[in-house]
């Protein structure tokens, strides 16, 4: 891989990244406010709803990439291992420290934690909100994770199959992402199956620059659309499967105009020191929820609730600082402990 495609790999972690904040800024967008069915709420549909639920699957896609790349010079063994050490070790203490601090804003601060709300008190209960092992954890942005690695997983034992037919694997995972059957293996199929896709593209000898180009991306783009509106017209008649259908169509326009935004960007701007940010997008990630749910708490008390006309300015700026402050704390942790650095992003400088 060359260094344009590395350094347009990292513009879309910080792209996606940010984008997927705006889908979890507190109090989230399961609950009416100001950007989910008031005032903003066009707002809201545009950046949490579309761009924060669609990054999902556009970085599952550059993941899937990545994985193929690698195992050209390393024993799948090995990647699986280094992926649970890179993705599922902090993933767990990051999702400790979530799970420690809504504790804290409820029992000490008096402030509702939801999280909190949603866990089954019981062992199996307990243990799925901290891991994700049988079902949704309390911090919903870190489950991302836990299926990122379940799928990475499934692609390794898939490999030798993948080599040789990679279009039977990517069809069977296709017809199992719209048939919703791999759960409780992977929740959110649209993962596995943009991961395959990502994969497949990385063994046809594609390149991230070439997807990129806008004759490419924007006619993809513009296709996937023209498609999804085709099939929304027999949406009532077909049922789930076309809606899922739909579903999968709108994630892959959007994730093809993240890179020809993200390609063009790079031409025509020197975008060389947010590239360099993207090292800290892992931490930002890892974080945000934590983050931003402890400015939440000093917002509520101060400044007014998620109804209120002056939450578009939390609802805009904290993606913002939080990334801000990871970058800090990322420079910081550079001269930590290497077993600290570990824990908390997965690698060590």
């Amino acid at each position: 891989m060359d260094d344009r495609d590395s350094t347009q790999i990292e513009l879309i972690r910080v792209f996606c990244i940010l984008s997927m904040m705006w889908a979890h800024v507190s109090p989230g967008l399961s609950i009416p406010s100001a950007v989910n069915g008031g005032t903003f709420d066009w707002l809201g549909n545009i950046l949490g709803h579309t761009l924060g639920r669609v990054s999902v699957t556009t970085l599952s896609f550059i993941s899937g990439f990545l994985l193929w790349q690698s195992q050209e010079s390393r024993r799948m063994r090995d990647i699986v291992l280094h992926r649970f050490g890179a993705v599922v070790v902090p993933m767990l203490a990051w999702s400790a420290i979530f799970l420690i601090l809504a504790v804290f804003k409820e029992f000490a601060l008096g402030h509702p934690s939801t999280a909190l709300r949603s866990i089954t008190p019981d062992a199996r209960g307990l243990i799925d909100a901290w891991t994700g092992v049988g079902g949704p954890m309390a911090n919903a942005s870190l489950f991302f994770l836990r299926d990122l690695f379940v799928a990475t997983v499934l692609l390794c034992l898939a490999a030798p199959l993948f080599d040789r037919a990679p279009w039977l694997v990517v069809g069977a995972i296709l017809a199992a992402t719209l048939a919703q059957v791999t759960a409780p293996v992977v929740f959110r199929p649209s993962i596995l199956c943009f991961m395959a896709l990502g994969a497949w593209a990385n063994r046809r000898g594609l390149t991230i620059g070439w997807l990129s180009r806008p004759a490419v991306a924007l006619t993809a783009g513009f296709v996937l659309v023209a498609t999804g509106l085709l099939l929304a017209h027999g949406r009532e008649a077909a049922g789930d499967l076309i809606v899922r259908a739909i579903d999968l169509v709108r994630r892959g326009s959007v994730g093809a105009f993240v890179l020809a935004l993200t390609g063009a960007g790079m031409r025509l701007f020197p975008l060389g020191r947010v590239a360099r940010l993207g090292r800290h997008s892992f931490l930002a990630y890892l974080s945000h929820a934590s983050v931003i749910g402890l400015f939440w708490v000093l917002w509520t008390a101060r400044v007014g609730d998620q109804n209120a006309a002056s939450y578009l300015i939390f609802y805009l700026g904290t993606p913002f600082l939080a990334f801000a402050l990871a970058a800090v704390a990322g420079a910081l942790l550079d001269r930590g402990p290497r077993t600290l650095q570990l824990l908390l992003r997965g690698r060590a400088r």
